[in-house]
């Protein structure tokens, strides 16, 4: 009895352990998620108790001023000549010499460079040769015609006297018919003579009027031929006068072709000649802006953080070549001291002008919408606003709402710090 009744015992004191056990893990976890849960709300009431800061050398602040603006969109551009002269080969040849380098001025006249002559001046001999013999082919043909109209125009002669003494023959044969001495078959062989005759007559004249409608048919028709002969010698003269290249204005060489007996093909470029006294603006723009270009429109091309330059559009391309327009710049200051052939500017095209509004600095707190936040300088603290803008360029944003004159402003990116009403600046 005493054995089972300390078996029993055991038993229950193991249950019991065991419950005890898992009592005690429970209330543990149970601590520890309370513990958690409490560390939790004491860090997020920190974060609203504490205030956040930022250093003062982190940032970039400006003054909302009162001022014009003009709002613009940002292309790219590229500084070029005003004026470029291509010089080309007139004729197949091969470079024979050079009295120019790339970089040298050249004035009105000068000579730039020579082509070997011998092939065109053997093609220029070949042709007047030609044209000599087509003069002589139509002097020989024009001599040949007056020939043979001289020869009809005697035969005409001849047959209209025979016609004349036909004529009379016949009158004759009539009068003996009336006194008895001839006979009515004498006079009908005379008038059957005398009408083959003046058929054979208005046969010959009819040749006559031919020929001189084919003569002057075969002359006008010789005399194109020698006009276009003519023609070929005087192109071919005009093009080995162009052999030596020379320069039509005045100008720097930017490009030569150098090589030295180097085979040429008519049209191949030789020299490129700029005016490197004027000079103009390629721009190139998203065509998502095509619509607010326009011929005529005002533009800044800025050539570095001190100096810009005013100008206008005066051409745009109508095709659209990786998704950019580009446009041609009228500068109204050609010869700026800054420009140089290749310089590429940032360019900048006006689409509204405003006076007298309020103003900000361009930077990078600046995403582009209509409205959003931004941080305003309060004595020790950054305090966030909510400020429409409008108008906008590369140097101010216009101010429509939610800032006013004198304010310091935060132009820095603070997209970090949006969810802050405040900061502290350190």
């Amino acid at each position: 009895m005493n054995c089972l009744s300390l078996h029993k015992s055991d038993l229950m004191d193991r249950k019991l352990s065991e419950s005890v056990r898992q009592k005690k893990k429970r209330y543990r976890v149970i601590q520890f998620v309370l513990f958690c849960l409490a560390f939790l709300v004491i860090l997020f009431s920190l974060r609203f108790i504490i205030k956040p800061s930022i250093k003062r050398s982190e940032i970039h602040t400006a003054t909302v001023g009162i001022g014009s603006i003009e709002a613009s969109l940002t292309a790219s551009g590229i500084v070029l000549p005003e004026f470029e002269e291509t010089k080309t080969s007139p004729v197949q040849s091969s470079i024979k010499e050079l009295y120019r380098n790339a970089g040298d001025e050249v004035m009105e006249g000068d000579s730039i460079l020579a082509l070997d002559k011998r092939l065109t001046v053997s093609s220029l001999e070949k042709f007047r040769d030609e044209l000599n013999i087509k003069k002589n082919n139509i002097r020989q043909h024009e001599l040949q015609l007056v020939k043979n109209l001289i020869d009809l125009r005697t035969q005409y002669e001849i047959k209209k006297l025979q016609v004349d003494n036909m004529t009379n023959e016949l009158e004759e044969e009539k009068y003996l018919n009336t006194i008895g001495g001839g006979t009515q078959e004498k006079i009908e062989k005379a008038e059957l003579n005398l009408k083959i005759s003046r058929l054979e007559l208005e046969q010959i004249r009819q040749n006559i009027q031919n020929l001189e409608k084919t003569m002057q048919a075969n002359l006008l028709g010789l005399k194109y031929e020698i006009s276009i002969q003519q023609k070929n010698v005087n192109e071919l003269q005009v093009k080995l006068d162009q052999s030596t290249i020379k320069a039509d204005k005045h100008g720097v060489i930017t490009w030569i072709n150098n090589q030295i007996g180097k085979n040429i093909n008519p049209g191949d470029e030789l020299v490129r000649i700029a005016n490197l006294q004027s000079y103009e603006v390629t721009g190139s723009i998203s065509d998502i802006h095509a619509s607010q270009l326009g011929i005529g429109k005002k533009v800044i091309a800025r050539l570095n953080e001190n100096t810009d330059l005013r100008g206008e559009i005066v051409n745009i391309s109508p095709s659209v070549s990786g998704n950019n327009i580009k446009f041609n710049i009228s500068l109204e200051n050609k010869n700026h001291a800054l420009l140089r052939p290749n310089l590429r500017v940032d360019v900048f095209v006006i689409t509204s002008f405003e006076e007298e509004v309020s103003r900000i600095k361009n930077g990078s707190f600046y995403k582009g919408g209509v409205r959003q936040t931004v941080f305003a300088v309060q004595g020790n603290e950054l305090i966030s606003r909510q400020v429409t803008f409008g108008g906008s360029n590369v140097d101010y944003v216009e101010i429509v709402s939610g800032l006013t004159e004198g304010e310091e402003v935060v132009i820095s990116d603070m997209s970090d710090y949006e969810r802050h009403k405040s900061l502290r600046i350190k």
